[in-house]
């Protein structure tokens, strides 16, 4: 298992400076008040997360990893929140869901986290949150595009970014209406993050008078997809909708490769990496892929401050579009741990992220829930796409942001 903790304390940055200016942070007296049992001290608070450090996927976890600890260390650098700094413990679970589960126990019963911040993937939030509610324990910013997580709403789970239910939408209209697309073909994960973007991709599709050519699915951590590439193939699909990541669907891509074909992809949020263009090793490839943020290397004065103190804080690394991730997480939970005030519980930070409404996180779409009842996106906080298009090694937005749901 490997253990990473995290509390930055020493750097004044731009990201830092913003972060105050944005939130109204100060820097005020030691804090007297504690309540050790649930992560408060003096002088912090302890927050964790469980994402995959290790395996196929270690790339993104290590990547959303970063990026929170990038947004600590300016929240920190700045005085933190009411006074105290926070503290991020991180382990790694290799994205296997027995693993995190064993790692939230580890969180709350030896480290006395407030929350959980960031938590990499569907299964692995999903197999946390039993014992998480059990503890009353609050997740925020879950990071999972799948509706599984936020659909039915479960108290504690705060998911970030957009779900499928808007992604794939967005993907089948596209591929309709502005490349004409006919015959649509489907490839997607065999598990509760893959099984829900197929269910919205075929009504979508129904709206348009459509049906998928065809279907096809793989294991999870599956290592070779010829036989399903080569099955797609053979359907002549206009487009296929991908959902799968890292070594997967660079699998998908090096199959199609050795087939002689080169398809129009519309791929899962998250394949809109630096790392993940890495993994396609030079490949020309025909690829649109959904981002929930700016583009990483735009205009944002937000996400420029970011990319200049994450170069810094990891030389020889590139902030990404995952990284973003982390750091939307962090500024989520630093914004509800600033509105619980001086005095912070677990009940009032989940009180606080139930009235979190148009917080502007200045990377992307507002992010907001609701109470419960409200339906089912009152644990999503952001239902808002932006498409990319893959060209020349980089991802180069279509446009404005694409948000069926009106909330």
């Amino acid at each position: 298992m490997t253990i990473s903790k995290t509390m930055i304390t020493t750097r004044r940055s731009a990201l830092a400076l913003a972060a105050a200016a944005v939130a109204g942070w100060s820097a005020p007296a030691l804090a007297q008040y504690e309540n050790k049992a649930e992560g408060i001290s003096r002088g912090e608070v302890v927050v964790g997360t469980s994402v995959a450090l290790s395996g196929s996927l270690a790339y993104m976890g290590k990547a959303i990893e970063e990026g929170m600890t990038v947004y600590f260390e300016g929240v920190n650098a700045a005085g933190g929140v009411n006074g105290r700094k926070i503290k991020l413990v991180t382990y790694d679970d290799e994205f296997k869901p027995a693993k995190t589960v064993a790692n939230a126990k580890l969180l709350v019963e030896r480290d006395n986290a407030m929350a959980l911040v960031g938590v990499l993937g569907t299964p692995t939030v999903l197999a946390a949150y039993e014992y998480l509610a059990e503890k009353k324990v609050p997740m925020v910013g879950a990071l999972s595009i799948s509706d599984a997580v936020s659909t039915p709403a479960r108290d504690l789970i705060f998911a970030l970014p957009s779900p499928q239910s808007t992604e794939a939408a967005a993907y089948i209209d596209h591929a309709v209406k502005t490349l004409n697309a006919k015959r649509i073909a489907v490839l997607y994960q065999n598990d509760s993050w893959g099984k829900p973007a197929l269910d919205v991709a075929e009504k979508r599709m129904a709206t348009h008078g459509l049906k998928p050519v065809e279907v096809q699915t793989f294991e999870r951590l599956a290592t070779d997809l010829t036989s399903q590439v080569f099955r797609l193939k053979e359907s002549n699909p206009d487009v296929v909708i991908l959902y799968g990541l890292g070594q997967q669907a660079a699998s998908f891509f090096k199959a199609a490769e050795k087939l002689g074909w080169n398809p129009t992809v519309f791929g899962a949020g998250g394949l809109n990496d630096p790392k993940f263009v890495e993994l396609l090793e030079g490949k020309a490839v025909k690829l649109y892929v959904a981002s929930y943020y700016d583009a990483i290397d735009g205009d944002n004065p937000a996400i420029k401050s970011f990319v200049a103190d994450y170069g810094k804080k990891y030389p020889g690394s590139k902030a990404s579009s995952l990284a973003l991730m982390g750091y939307s997480a962090a500024a989520v939970f630093s914004e509800a741990l600033r509105r619980s005030g001086p005095e912070p519980t677990r009940a009032k930070l989940y009180a606080a992220m139930e009235g979190l409404s148009g917080f502007d996180q200045k990377i992307g779409p507002k992010i907001s829930f609701q109470p419960l009842a409200a339906g089912p996106y009152s644990r999503r906080g952001q239902t808002g796409v932006a498409l990319m298009e893959l060209k020349g090694g980089r991802f180069q937005s279509l446009g404005s942001y694409i948000d069926p749901v009106s909330r």
